[in-house]
């Protein structure tokens, strides 16, 4: 997790500030923050993200590092090639598109960070309003590093597009029953009207159905086993009925899963 995944490559913050002068003549905006250590990151290289700013889409690219005992967040954004196009010029059809593909992450398709703490964080703040339920699952590749350091990062990729989709046949209504790419080898799955328990017990059974190993045909033909660990909780378990808390929770029951070897789902 987050803690201990920053890019462990060297450097000194004084590297980081010439990298950002140099950046600068290739990027529109380059912003260089410290950040506080938070769970919730893997360091897969830079997370790159596309956001709709007044009428034109721009590519955001991201990065978190340690230099000099500190963390640093690295963000860099520029405008797609050829996309400038006011809002006021887009036909109805073209915003949602363009909407929609910025909701999305790029590699699996499923759901991506932006949806979640947009959408998705606005529904569970309504089913906590109208005392509904609802109820959150983060889910990791167990020992991902370890299986990028054995197969390398393409295999990784189609491992995440395959995990990502065996969720996503499941979870697959939009602001309900959702699938989000979180971040790296870790998922989200989001359900209203199901609290902590009933959302564990069908991922419990969904995760006892799929197969546990991925064929993938990125250069030599490779057959991938893996496990998941997840962790589960509802707006009946935090007293903060909001996103942000309701992360926090699964984390730590997620965290706790791995320690206890992975290969499970745990709930409490």
């Amino acid at each position: 997790m987050m803690g201990k995944n920053y890019m462990k490559k060297e450097c000194t913050e004084q590297n980081l500030r010439t990298l950002v002068q140099s950046a600068q003549a290739a990027f529109e905006t380059v912003t260089l923050t410290e950040a506080q250590p938070a769970e919730g990151w893997q360091d897969d290289g830079l997370r790159v993200d596309y956001e709709l700013r007044n009428g034109r889409v721009d590519c955001v690219l991201h990065r978190h590092l340690e230099a000099d005992g500190k963390c640093w967040e690295l963000e860099m954004s520029a405008p797609l090639a050829g996309n400038v196009l006011p809002e006021e010029r887009m036909t109805p059809r073209e915003r949602e598109l363009c909407r929609e593909d910025m909701s999305h992450d790029f590699l699996t398709g499923v759901y991506n960070r932006r949806y979640l703490e947009t959408v998705f964080a606005e529904k569970l703040r309504q089913c906590a309003a109208e005392g509904r339920k609802a109820a959150v699952a983060l889910v990791s590749i167990d020992n991902g590093q370890h299986l990028r350091d054995a197969y390398g990062q393409p295999v990784m990729d189609q491992l995440h597009c395959f995990v990502g989709n065996q969720w996503k046949k499941t979870f697959d209504t939009p602001a309900a029953r959702i699938v989000c790419r979180l971040t790296g080898s870790i998922f989200v799955v989001g359900c209203v009207d199901m609290d902590a328990a009933q959302l564990a017990q069908e991922m419990k059974r969904l995760y006892a159905q799929m197969p546990h190993a991925c064929v993938t045909t990125v250069g030599l033909m490779h057959r991938v086993p893996f496990t998941l660990s997840c962790g589960v909780a509802g707006l009946e378990n935090i007293a903060a009925k909001n996103w942000q808390a309701l992360y926090e929770l699964c984390d730590e029951r997620l965290r706790a899963a791995q320690t206890a070897g992975g290969d499970q789902v745990r709930a409490e």
